[in-house]
């Protein structure tokens, strides 16, 4: 059976920190981490020159002062992979149909005081950054993880069908599949039915009919519609794909938003306003 496996990996964690703090993909992330650690921005302005060392000292020390918190966490972590990890998987390839070529390979959970959840190839990052105010449970673990590996899957799936988008194409596909599979009641007893995604996906609305409704609502339809169907995982895919594809200049422009004001999109309601403004569909 296909695994999750925990891994510790302080230094993968530290290469993330680094190059989320100088992503040119993602630029806002910066932001996001210098609101989660205020002291890091300090050290960083007092010294421009060795970011690496700076950065690196920082993860030790919030390591080392709740070291007993995160070794908590981790051990919650790992119950909760290795107690119902296999079967969320299992759920998962059925709701994607997809077949792995191999089931011996597992994918890698690391544990990390980053803030986000970001994944490469077959390993993602789940965040225990609560641990740094005591929190030691984390109920989300598998919904997480389930959203994480349908990333992976969605991407091999797009590579043997040998479909290409552009990159913001497939960041909103990706963000707004994982949270639909997450929310199939096919996960009950693994996890509590959620929402599990991003604002910047999650905000978006989409106008038809004179009627407004959430993107994450309009292809939670289509989904069970396609269930209701008996069609393949696929089908939803492609009809998914060709109706974002026309509108794929909104899509880049929302994304374009996100990057100029980031979380201050949720913190501050005439944003908020601007960034629901419907997408019509064609």
């Amino acid at each position: 059976m296909k695994k999750i496996i925990l891994k510790e990996d302080f230094d993968a964690e530290m290469r993330i920190f680094l190059n989320f703090l100088n992503s040119k993909e993602y630029p806002q992330h910066r932001n996001i981490i210098f609101s989660c650690f205020p002291a890091l921005k300090e050290k960083l302005e007092a010294n421009v020159t060795d970011e690496k060392s700076v950065v690196t000292a920082f993860i030790q020390e919030k390591r080392t002062h709740n070291e007993q918190a995160i070794r908590q966490s981790v051990a919650f972590v790992k119950h909760e992979l290795e107690q119902k990890g296999e079967k969320t998987l299992e759920i998962l390839a059925q709701l994607m149909d997809y077949v792995w070529e191999s089931q011996e390979d597992p994918y890698f959970l690391v544990p990390t005081i980053f803030p986000l959840s970001p994944f490469n190839k077959d390993t993602f990052f789940f965040s225990i950054y609560p641990s740094l105010q005591g929190k030691t449970e984390y109920p989300r673990v598998l919904a997480v993880s389930a959203h994480e590996i349908s990333h992976m899957i969605l991407l091999d799936i797009l590579k043997e069908r040998n479909i290409q988008m552009g990159q913001e194409l497939v960041y909103f596909v990706k963000e707004l599949i994982a949270p639909v599979l997450v929310y199939q009641d096919d996960f009950d007893g693994m996890f509590k039915k959620q929402i599990v995604g991003n604002y910047n996906v999650l905000e978006v609305y989409f106008e038809e009919g004179g009627k407004s409704v959430t993107a994450f609502d309009y292809f939670l339809a289509m989904f069970a519609n396609n269930r209701a169907e008996g069609k393949k995982f696929n089908a939803f895919l492609d009809n998914m794909i060709s109706v974002c594809r026309k509108i794929e200049q909104e899509i880049q422009d929302k994304r374009a938003f996100d990057d100029e004001y980031g979380t201050r999109i949720l913190k501050e309601p005439e944003l908020l306003e601007k960034f629901r403004e419907p997408i019509v569909l064609m």
